[in-house]
């Protein structure tokens, strides 16, 4: 999972421009007036995300039989999406802020959307909230195991709130060698506190991630069984143990979460592999 930079937007200032050229006036007056209203579910939201606790916020909160839930949804997808409202600036701002145009869920695929980290079908009022839209690959916006948290350890990893970055807890384990068959899961440092542990893990099983991370890794393997096989019978293991080193120390630096440096840490450490196993 990768960090992004919170967006210092606020909803007030995404409302006022997603019903600037709203037609039914009275709707617009009464939105209008409901500012606060928003403003203190964006607030709720934040102070419930830095403790985790955000499976305490109500869900299906409207403003009023005006307002609905349906009304309150319509303001993301025909008002904030389309092209020909003022705010479509946040959603393309938001969309763009993913490093590389990479989903930071997985890590792994293009960006195609806006996710609603807590679904504006059970929180409308958060439809348009900068905070709670994530820009995401189609799969991880669709395929998420877990629809909303039911408990702190439920809440996954949010790319504005947490950085997991900084340490190694993504890795890798060599199941069997021909076929080659391998594994992905979590091991975070054992001073994280019990919380972000568990929600790592929950992360990763929400997302898919091993499952996706297993198809490319062994696309790698197979990109680079000629070269390693060619390095090992003609110069060894030793050789071939420096060289897969490297490649996992140049992945490392780039990150030391991604699929890459866990491959190539695991495969160089192998005593097996480096011996010739995989052959």
């Amino acid at each position: 999972m990768r960090k992004i930079t919170k967006p210092t937007i606020k909803v007030n200032q995404v409302l006022i421009d997603c019903i600037d050229n709203m037609e039914l006036l009275d709707l617009k007056t009464e939105l209008t007036n409901s500012a606060s209203i928003f403003a203190d579910e964006e607030k709720e939201f934040e102070i419930k995300k830095q403790n985790n606790c955000l499976h305490e916020l109500i869900k299906h909160k409207v403003i009023s039989s005006t307002i609905n839930n349906k009304v309150l949804k319509k303001l993301y997808s025909d008002r904030m999406v389309s092209k020909n409202n003022k705010g479509r600036t946040y959603y393309d701002s938001i969309y763009l802020s993913a490093p590389n145009g990479k989903c930071p869920y997985c890590s792994q695929r293009i960006v195609r959307t806006l996710d609603h980290y807590l679904p504006k079908s059970k929180f409308p009022l958060l439809s348009i909230t900068p905070i709670n839209l994530v820009p995401s690959c189609s799969d991880c916006n669709k395929d998420k195991l877990v629809d909303i948290p039911l408990r702190g350890e439920e809440e996954t990893l949010h790319p504005y709130y947490d950085d997991v970055e900084t340490e190694s807890w993504l890795k890798m384990k060599i199941i069997s060698y021909k076929p080659f068959e391998i594994e992905f899961y979590t091991f975070p440092p054992l001073d994280w506190d019990n919380m972000l542990r568990n929600r790592i893990e929950f992360h990763f099983k929400s997302y898919r991630i091993n499952e996706l991370y297993c198809v490319h890794a062994k696309e790698e393997f197979e990109n680079i069984r000629f070269t390693i096989t060619d390095l090992y019978q003609k110069l060894g293991s030793l050789e071939l143990k420096n060289h897969l080193i490297d490649s996992f120390k140049s992945r490392e630096h780039v990150n030391k979460n991604s699929w890459q440096t866990a491959f190539y840490n695991t495969i160089s450490q192998d005593i097996s592999f480096i011996n010739g196993a995989f052959q």
